[in-house]
């Protein structure tokens, strides 16, 4: 039986094309329910149809068990690949066993030439509706719901398997068929490359996208999914390609959003490739900062720089829900111990002024005059430390003396009563008041210099960018991703200003501009000649004709590249992919020693590209975040950001534009 799918009129399987529309006719995959397949099962709903066919709710007519089918198409039956990965599927998900996965009891084929597959049926709704229907989770519901999933990652990975297809459609929240028990179940978890699970007969595994098919949901797919390589130059798709899904599946729940929306696969492929999802607690407020970086960790560009298995993305989210909302992944327990240090430093109010009295000096009329009450008393207010510790107090220096003044008692003036007089203190209260001054001096010398000592640890502190004490005492940087540079791009001859994230027409002349937040040098490397092949386009010693004398670079100050009017690189007329390498350093760099050479517009040798990759592969290993600025439309850039711990090194990145 077949049906159109825009009328859904339903024709015999002799019909080709619908009578009322002229649509090319489908296979009706409704037309089996309240059918018998096999003999066995009655085919009872039609649950869904994907790639791989259409699944149904079934029940073993004698046994009575109630289970899911999925069914092959029957346009596929013949092909021999689809077969093949048919076949996997069922191997792959048969020998692999997990509470949290569904299992597969049964692969067969009926007389008719039927091909299916029985599986556990599980009571309940995809993640997918659950998101439609609910809107968004807070970091810990997300975490408690996909906690499972993590766990059947990390056995399948450990066994080889791999999902490859990681979304919220596969992903059920309900019951369990046996059970009843509230349950959370991974899908299809077997369009997976098989190292040795499936057998010996596994030819083929790491080639099984056709042509013209993607094995994936482009929004969940990583970039080493679309065809790009990683640095360790494997095509070999392994568990992080499921860690960078289940991120962004993550990040979904969470924000109640995708974070790629392109509407076609060119651009969808663009931003996984090229783009970088703004960080989660920067989308919603209430998540935590670590949990935030967790999940940036995972979602990275290249896989060398996601956590190493699923386990180690659970832990890490775990412990970084116990961090608060922008502490810079600092834990809660941590601040909370901190903020009770801070207290017991002091009980001085920091809003307290500082008093300073002044004495005047002593002369021969007022020498031993007590100090009257309309002397000079100067007020200022305290100024806050710059750490904001909240409770040291910092005594300002003045440019006059401040001291602390022992009331004596007044002589008597001439003609007044002795009764007015009052009475001089015994020898043993003079030497009392003397000690008690001593000691008063001494306090206040003591409180000083702890003052000033505090102060000049709250300076130390705060220019370091502390998160908090470790174990040793000392202070460690917190190491959260700052903006070290920012570009976008000039299309010739119209000044078009585009971040290059975007496709641009083959042929297209263009400049670079960059504007760095510290003073450095510049290296720029692309492809060049007829042959595309790795090139040194900005060294020390630039070409002149790109009227650029130097290569280095003003803080603050944008760097055009190639400068001047007219005076522009071209891409290939051919559609692709042109990558540039970016090195920025502080200081110029000593090697490879091409980067002191002058530029002649050749492609490097291969020593010097075996050189230069092997330069980039040492300072790539932390890889840079970019990140696309669309606030201000007319004026669009791309951040470029590395964490502290780079700081001490050259900062390498690239820039990807794609043109056709």
């Amino acid at each position: 039986m077949k049906y159109c799918t825009a009328c859904k009129a339903k024709y015999d399987d002799s019909v080709s094309f619908c009578s009322i529309d002229g649509e090319v006719l489908e296979a009706d995959p409704a037309s089996i329910v309240d059918t018998v397949l096999d003999g066995q099962y009655q085919m009872e709903a039609l649950l869904g149809k994907g790639g791989m066919g259409a699944v149904y709710r079934a029940r073993h007519i004698l046994l009575g068990d109630r289970v899911a089918i999925k069914v092959l198409p029957p346009e596929v039956r013949t092909n021999a690949e689809w077969l093949r990965r048919f076949r996997r599927e069922g191997q792959a998900a048969r020998r692999f066993r997990h509470p949290n996965s569904v299992t597969v009891y049964d692969l067969r084929t009926s007389a008719d030439g039927t091909i299916y597959m029985v599986m556990e049926y599980v009571e309940g709704h995809t993640l997918d509706h659950e998101l439609k229907t609910r809107g968004r989770f807070t970091a810990a519901e997300a975490f408690e719901v996909l906690t499972p999933i993590m766990s059947v990652l990390d056995t399948a990975h450990s066994m080889g398997v791999v999902h490859r297809d990681l979304k919220p459609e596969n992903i059920m929240v309900g019951k369990s068929a046996e059970g009843g028990e509230s349950s959370v179940k991974l899908l299809d978890l077997g369009i997976a490359k098989m190292r040795e699970i499936a057998g010996g007969d596994n030819g083929g595994n790491t080639a099984l996208t056709m042509a013209g098919q993607v094995l994936g949901t482009p929004y969940y797919m990583s970039p080493e999914q679309w065809g790009e390589i990683p640095r360790d130059d494997s095509s070999e798709i392994d568990g992080r390609a499921d860690i960078y899904s289940l991120g962004l599946v993550f990040y979904e729940m969470i924000s109640g959003k995708r974070p790629f929306k392109g509407n076609t696969l060119h651009e969808l492929r663009r931003e996984h490739v090229t783009t970088s999802p703004r960080p989660l607690h920067e989308v919603v407020a209430d998540v935590p900062r670590g949990f935030s970086d967790a999940i940036e960790r995972a979602t990275a560009k290249d896989r060398g720089d996601r956590q190493p298995t699923a386990s180690a993305l659970s832990n890490e989210l775990r412990a970084g829900l116990a961090t608060s909302p922008g502490a810079g992944g600092q834990s809660a327990d941590l601040a909370e111990t901190m903020a009770l240090k801070k207290e017991l430093e002091t009980n001085s109010d920091v809003n307290a002024p500082t008093i300073l009295t002044l004495d005047p000096s002593p002369t021969a009329a007022n020498a031993g005059r007590a100090v009257v009450t309309n002397d000079p008393t100067v007020y200022e207010p305290a100024k806050r430390a710059q750490s904001d510790i909240s409770g040291a107090t910092v005594a300002e220096s003045a440019s006059m003396a401040s001291s602390v003044t022992v009331q004596q008692a007044p002589k008597p003036a001439p003609g007044l009563p002795a009764t007015a007089v009052a009475r001089p203190a015994s020898s043993k209260g003079k030497a009392g008041l003397l000690i008690a001054a001593v000691v008063v001096l001494i306090l206040i010398v003591a409180a000083g210099v702890g003052g000033f000592w505090l102060w000049n640890r709250s300076r130390s502190t705060t220019t370091t960018g502390s998160s908090g004490p470790n174990v040793n005492g000392t202070v460690e940087v917190a190491n959260v991703p700052a903006e070290i540079s920012r570009y976008w791009l000039e299309l010739a001859p119209q000044s078009t200003r585009v971040t290059g994230l975007e496709p641009i027409a083959s042929g297209k002349s263009f400049k670079f501009h960059f504007t760095f937040n510290e003073e450095g040098y510049l290296y720029i490397f692309g492809p060049g000649g007829d042959s595309n092949q790795p090139t040194a386009f900005l060294t020390t010693k630039p070409l002149a004709r790109t009227g650029v004398k130097s290569n280095k670079v003003t803080k603050g100050v944008e760097f055009s590249f190639p400068s001047g009017s007219g005076n522009n690189l071209t891409l290939d007329k051919n559609a692709g992919t042109d990558n540039f390498t970016v090195i920025f350093s502080r200081t110029q760099l000593p090697s490879p020693s091409f980067l002191n050479e002058p530029v002649t517009g050749e492609p490097l040798s291969a020593s010097q590209q075996a050189a230069l990759k092997s330069f980039v592969g040492k300072y790539q290993e932390k890889r840079t975040i970019t990140e696309l600025d669309e606030s201000d439309g007319r004026a669009p850039f791309v951040r470029v950001k590395a964490t502290p711990d780079q700081n001490g090194n050259p900062i390498v990145f690239d820039i990807r534009i794609q043109h056709n």
